[in-house]
């Protein structure tokens, strides 16, 4: 069993070296979108590839991101791939908590897909407090370091298995050929880490607003009202600033790094059902299956895709 993982980047210099030298740890090969970064992502990514033969770089400029290009790059590397390996879409700010190589190699073959347990990290008002003493001094600490409270909110696809047939095509995620493991696989996201990254990480997504809707507006969900909840109309928003993204400490739960970090599915989107599962399967088959789940798809794709 191998894993290959397909991540794209943009202006995460600050993390990005965190991110690989964990997932070196458990990835067989990561392949390397750079999305026209100008804060030193570039340069720091061809410094790893150059020291690690697992890192593979399949393209640099500056074109509009869209969901797309993942799929872009599985189909010019998934003959790379035999069935019962894994494609994995990493985020270039994300660290496992659990070792994918151990948990994907338990799952029984009639799974195809892994949901994440994503615990968001953010940057709070005892961070700021911290970071406004000291800029210099805090930003040289390593993320993981300096970073310590969060919220286990969100869960969305992050593995599938790989088939001889499986296309990914324009679609955030390839066709569910198997169901969902029930159990999911815990990492640590870290969207929010300081004034300026915040500030640019914003600007860039109100340059897209309806990829990145709910994120670049100034309203945010916050404490234990889960992200993903609100099933309303999106209204007209303000437009964000980084101190819209402070959220409060005692709101969140802590990392007192000893290495605990229990789920919350009261706060995280409910996994599919087996039951849905092979409904989906079965409907695909059929023309008229797939004219019924093609709105379906699509809500969920514009669920999972404002979360970049």
């Amino acid at each position: 069993m191998k894993i290959f993982s397909i991540c794209c980047v943009r202006d995460e210099n600050d993390i990005v070296g965190e991110t690989f030298e964990a997932a070196l740890r458990w990835s067989d090969r990561i392949f390397v979108f750079d999305n026209g970064s100008v804060d030193g992502t570039w340069e720091t990514v061809q410094s790893i590839a150059a020291r690690s033969d697992k890192i593979e770089i399949v393209g640099h400029d500056d074109r509009t991101f869209t969901d797309e290009l993942r799929g872009e790059i599985f189909e010019t590397r998934r003959s790379i791939a035999s069935p019962g390996d894994w494609w994995c879409r990493l985020d270039s700010d994300e660290i496992y908590i659990d070792d994918p190589a151990r948990f994907l190699a338990r799952i029984p073959g009639s799974y195809g897909f892994v949901h994440s347990a994503t615990f968001n990290f953010y940057f709070t008002d005892v961070d700021l407090r911290d970071y406004e003493q000291s800029p210099s001094d805090w930003l040289g600490r390593s993320v993981q370091d300096r970073l310590k409270y969060y919220q286990n909110n969100w869960s969305e696809p992050r593995f599938v298995r790989h088939q001889n047939d499986l296309r990914w095509g324009g679609l955030i995620w390839p066709h569910n050929r198997n169901r969902t493991y029930p159990s999911r696989i815990r990492l640590k996201h870290f969207p929010y880490r300081s004034p300026t990254q915040i500030a640019s990480r914003l600007e860039i997504r109100q340059r897209q607003p309806a990829l990145f809707k709910h994120e670049a507006n100034r309203m945010l969900a916050k404490g234990l009202q889960p992200d993903w909840a609100d099933k309303g109309p999106a209204p007209m928003r303000e437009t964000a600033s980084w101190r819209d993204r402070v959220r409060k400490a005692v709101e969140c739960d802590v990392d007192r790094g000893d290495g605990i970090f229990p789920t919350r599915d009261d706060l995280m989107p409910p996994l599919p059902s087996a039951a849905v599962d092979l409904v989906k399967v079965g409907l695909r088959r059929t023309h008229m299956g797939r004219a019924i789940l093609s709105p379906v798809l699509r809500w969920h794709r514009r669920q999972f895709s404002w979360r970049r």
